[in-house]
């Protein structure tokens, strides 16, 4: 009979505990900090390392660029065929600081045309000496004139255009670096 009488209090005990939780103080230091729309503090921290909000990191995308007015967005349109042969390898876009936007404007002045953005690109991973990639230009229509020119050791150079379609530019990069899309009349 004690042991009946000690478990009926062990319960009532147990059972009329209230259990209560209160908000985590480091999860609203992380959302009152502007961490909106990233998944992981390590996304968050790898977006600003490449200047991306969390919609750019996401989609490998470049929309907007500090110095470049009306900036067409830019992103990976499709594979990217290394040395001749088509891969699962995907490139890295970044977007640029403003004294690279101010070479690329200048770029675009000299050629009489527009800059419709400049983008950081890298290949993590791949070794290469031809990437044959296409670029996502959203509103880019089929028949534009598009010069393209990439920094390489201060130098603006001209880049193989491959192809221009509606909404896609498909370049040869022998490099990684700043890529300047620039449209011509």
């Amino acid at each position: 009979m004690k042991k009946f009488i000690a478990l009926l209090t062990a319960a009532t005990l147990f059972a009329s505990m209230t259990v209560s939780a209160a908000p985590s103080p480091s999860a609203a230091a992380v959302v009152s900090s502007g961490a909106e729309g990233f998944a992981h503090a390590a996304d968050q921290q790898a977006a600003a390392e490449r200047g991306m909000t969390a919609a750019e990191y996401y989609n490998n995308a470049v929309v907007s660029t500090p110095g470049v007015e009306n900036a067409m967005p830019v992103g990976q349109g499709g594979k990217i065929v290394i040395n001749g042969v088509a891969t699962n390898l995907t490139a890295t876009l970044a977007k640029v600081d403003k004294t690279t936007a101010a070479g690329a404007n200048a770029q675009a002045a000299a050629l009489g045309g527009t800059l419709l953005n400049v983008i950081n690109i890298s290949f993590p991973g791949a070794n290469y000496n031809t990437a044959t990639i296409n670029f996502y230009l959203k509103g880019l229509l089929g028949d534009s004139k598009v010069v393209v020119k990439q920094l390489v050791n201060g130098v603006w150079v001209d880049v193989e255009v491959v192809e221009i379609r509606a909404d896609h530019v498909v370049l040869n990069l022998t490099g990684k670096g700043a890529v300047a899309f620039v449209q011509i009349p």
